[in-house]
């Protein structure tokens, strides 16, 4: 039996991962004020980080100019993003 080659492009799969994105958010929506566990701890620095990610930048930090503003919002993005905002703009 013969097998296929394998593709040496491996396909994104962004769609899954934004799935797990999605899953610790509803976990942490329905986790309870009170629990102190390692889980609810590490879930909770795992929401405050992406809110401070996806939050405004602190005013030191903000672009003037944009040339500046570019560089921060590449930055944010990060490489697939940015790839696909540029070719969704043209």
């Amino acid at each position: 039996m013969q097998q296929r080659p394998r593709s040496p492009h491996t396909p994104i799969r962004w769609l899954h991962q934004l799935g797990g994105v999605m899953a610790q958010v509803a976990r942490a929506e329905r986790l309870p004020s009170r629990d102190d566990s390692l889980q609810a701890r590490r879930l909770r620095q795992r929401m405050a980080l992406a809110q401070r990610l996806l939050d405004p930048l602190p005013s030191p930090l903000r672009a003037t100019g944009p040339l500046e503003r570019g560089v921060w919002q590449a930055l944010r993005w990060g490489g697939l993003g940015l790839l696909l905002s540029l070719w969704l703009r043209r």
